[in-house]
This record gives structure tokens, C-alpha cells and sequence, in this order.
């Protein structure tokens, strides 16, 4: 796909298309956008959050309107998460940015925004990530080495 400039109308669409239960590759594609577009610019970023937490009121609304007051409503809202927050965290690009979303997480906890098995989520994909990364690292040092010594 070409690339696209990023207009206020694209970004009011991507939160409507979101609003209305589009996927991220659902709106890339109508919206003739490369999905790492959807992912990579900040304000479609930000407007997609917008949107899904639109469509999250709206559900939780609906549901708790048919339900009614019991306790099955708050079984069915917790079953289908209604009540988890969103997470800000991002795609980590290095080991610092791996441990910045730890450091993300583990506050969040602390402040009761998220839940101990999100929490252990994020530890096991950042420790994941940085294991790897410093394997990688520790990979390219070890081959400066030896190109050095076969000099």
C-alpha cells in the first residue's frame, strides 16, 4: 500500500470504524491503510483505543439493560471483561522499553487498575522479550570477538 497522510477525517473514521467492532485489519482494509500504520501512528492509535472503549460502554450498557439487576449481570460482565482497563503499553523496540512496560504494569497493580493475572501476562511476555533480546545482544558481541581475533 502507498503511504498515507494521516487527516483528521482518517482518524475520525478509524474511532467509528472501531466504535462499531471493526478489527485493526478490518479498518486497515477499508480504510485502505497498512495495518502497521494502524499500529505505528500515534493519533490512529489513540482513536481506535477511543473507539473499542465506545463499543465496550455500549455492550456493557446493552447487557446490563437486558440483564437487569442480579447477579448474573455481574457474572456476564466479568466473563466478557467489560471490567478490565486498557493496558499503555507499547511494542518494546529494546530490553529498556521491555522493562519501562514492566515498570507500566507493576504500578498499575499497585494502584489497583489491573488485575494479578494481567500483571503475570506482562512479566511473562516482557522477561520473554528481554531474555531474547539479551541473547541476541550477548550473540552479536560474541561475533565481533572472533571477527576481531581472525583479524
Amino acid at each position: 500500500m502507498a503511504r498515507t497522510t494521516i487527516t483528521d477525517e482518517i482518524i475520525n473514521e478509524c474511532r467509528r470504524l472501531a466504535s462499531i467492532g471493526f478489527s485493526n485489519v478490518m479498518i486497515s482494509s477499508a480504510l485502505g491503510i497498512a495495518a502497521s500504520t494502524l499500529s505505528k501512528n500515534r493519533k490512529l492509535v489513540k482513536a481506535i483505543q477511543e473507539g473499542k472503549r465506545e463499543l465496550a460502554e455500549k455492550v456493557t450498557q446493552t447487557i446490563l439493560e437486558n440483564i437487569g439487576e442480579s447477579q448474573n449481570a455481574t457474572f456476564v460482565a466479568k466473563r466478557l471483561n467489560l471490567f478490565n482497563p486498557q493496558i499503555n503499553i507499547k511494542k518494546p523496540k529494546d530490553a529498556k522499553e521491555a522493562l519501562d512496560n514492566l515498570s507500566i504494569a507493576i504500578k498499575q497493580y499497585a494502584d489497583g487498575e489491573i488485575n494479578e493475572s494481567q500483571l503475570r501476562t506482562i512479566e511473562a511476555v516482557s522477561n520473554s522479550y528481554i531474555k531474547g533480546y539479551e541473547f541476541a545482544e550477548f550473540e552479536e558481541r560474541l561475533k565481533r570477538l572472533e571477527d576481531a581475533i581472525k583479524k
